[in-house]
């Protein structure tokens, strides 16, 4: 490429002209014309990886950059944007290798730490995780999200004090962050300062990946006051579980407001029949509410100020619907159990879930096993059940006449506490928020016993101590 008014630096400034206003076709025909002049231009096939990239055609923009690479294999900026596009393949194993080697060229590349970090957690491999990050923070002293993303994999590792204090500096960098707000909401939440952490749940709104928006109705929110005339619109606004652990604040909300309104997602709507708290039901949420107030159904507890002392536990506060039986006749005297070992996998790491090899061992236990996952494929010994499970109501049926449920920690086991029927959750070393750190016990749910996984154990360890609890 020489001078000015070269005619290959005329197209490489047109491509990039045409990349930064988004015309993506014709900045590759500018970046290709380039090449055909001049094959080894590197700054062409880094823009051309860049163009890849903002279709988000990764295969294709990793070939961009493996190929300026060749050209200069000293330089960790592209070995970087080569590791991105692993990444975004899903190929996190094959994202670390030019990462690593990103760092042995310039160890002070705090974006390359970070990166790695990421990929690490992405194996749970925590402790290497943390490592990552401790570098990252240290190159980059000010930067909230270093301190934030530390605390994070703290936390997810049990170091609760470290975690607590990277997020009060994020805070102080970032006293406006929402996933700071949202990190100190679980690790307040987790010690059980629930009053302290309802302030911080609100920030999820404004969490930058949420799906499911804040919703402006055009009038005002509900704060719990006594509106004993007016008409409270209460909206579903995350999972099945997280709804079914809060409809338990319909009898209080019904002591406030004339008229109670829930819109909830269809699966549930069968248990909301004949709740004498609710004067109506709604699949989908008005364009043009009735309604006098609003509020999302996860900011009740924060409305009452609630604390593991008040939190309204009183169970059941469902019930199935009625119907004939689901299950055959008992036969003996054998417990009926049934488990839900999976959750949605929505989960970019699924923590929670329990691998269906490792169920083989409760067959050992002299108990009739029913599978509570509503897809098909259940464990050999297990009464698949999935054509029944067609709703939580049909769901509900079937928990009725079981003797225990047993489930990971997805809808099924908030399902099986609301109406009030023995259940054993098992619990991932990392919990969720309402499950606290420690206990085996839940202050949601008073029939529900926790088996907890240890910190950097299998499932199968676990496992074993559900057989034995089985078995005694």
């Amino acid at each position: 490429m020489s001078g000015p008014d070269s005619p290959t630096l005329t197209s490489l400034q047109l491509g990039q002209h045409c990349r930064e206003i988004g015309r993506l076709d014709e900045a590759e025909t500018h970046f290709r014309k380039a090449l055909a002049a001049e094959p080894a231009l590197l700054p062409a096939r880094l823009e051309l990886g860049l163009v890849e990239q903002m279709r988000e055609d990764w295969p294709a923009a990793r070939e961009c950059f493996e190929t300026a690479h060749a050209l200069d294999s000293a330089n960790p900026k592209i070995l970087n944007a080569i590791g991105y596009c692993w990444q975004r393949e899903g190929k996190f194993r094959e994202a670390i290798v030019p990462w690593r080697l990103a760092i042995k060229l310039d160890a002070n590349y705090a974006q390359v730490w970070q990166n790695l970090a990421l990929a690490h957690e992405h194996f749970n491999e925590l402790a290497e995780a943390i490592e990552c990050h401790q570098h990252a923070v240290a190159l980059q002293p000010e930067d909230a999200n270093a301190h934030r993303l530390l605390g994070m994999a703290q936390l997810d590792y049990g170091l609760h004090d470290a975690a607590r204090k990277c997020n009060a500096r994020a805070l102080e960098l970032a006293p406006d962050d929402p996933e700071a707000h949202w990190q100190r909401f679980f690790l307040r939440a987790l010690e059980g300062d629930f009053p302290g952490a309802w302030a911080d749940y609100e920030w999820r709104f404004k969490l930058p990946a949420r799906t499911t928006p804040d919703i402006d109705f055009k009038i005002p929110r509900w704060t719990g006051q006594y509106a004993p005339e007016n008409t409270l619109l209460l909206h579903a606004e995350q999972g099945f579980g997280d709804t079914l652990q809060m409809l338990r604040y319909l009898p209080r909300v019904a002591m406030r407001v004339g008229r109670v309104q829930l819109c909830a997602p269809r699966p549930i709507l069968p248990l909301l029949e004949n709740m004498p708290s609710l004067n109506e039901v709604l699949p989908h949420l008005p364009q043009t509410p009735t309604a006098n107030f609003h509020l999302p159904l996860m900011s009740l507890p924060g409305v009452f100020g609630d604390s593991l002392e008040t939190f309204p536990n009183e169970t059941p506060y469902l019930k199935a619907p009625s119907g004939d039986p689901v299950l055959p006749p008992k036969q003996g005297t054998r417990p009926r159990v049934g488990l839900a070992w999976r959750g949605s996998g929505s989960q970019p790491l699924d923590r929670r879930s329990l691998p269906i090899e490792a169920l083989a061992v409760l067959r050992e236990a002299e108990v009739d096993w029913f599978s509570l996952q509503p897809e098909d494929g259940s464990p050999e010994g297990f009464t698949d059940l999935s054509t029944q499970l067609t709703d939580f109501g049909a769901t509900a049926r079937v928990m009725d006449e079981l003797d225990l449920v047993v489930s990971v920690d997805t809808a099924a086991a908030h399902l099986a506490g609301a109406l009030g029927r023995p259940t054993w959750l098992l619990l991932s070393f990392a919990p969720d928020w309402r499950w606290l750190w420690t206990g085996n016990t839940s202050p949601w749910y008073p029939e529900l016993r926790i088996f907890r996984q240890e910190q950097n154990e299998d499932w199968r360890p676990l496992i074993r101590r559900v057989l034995q609890a089985l078995q005694s």
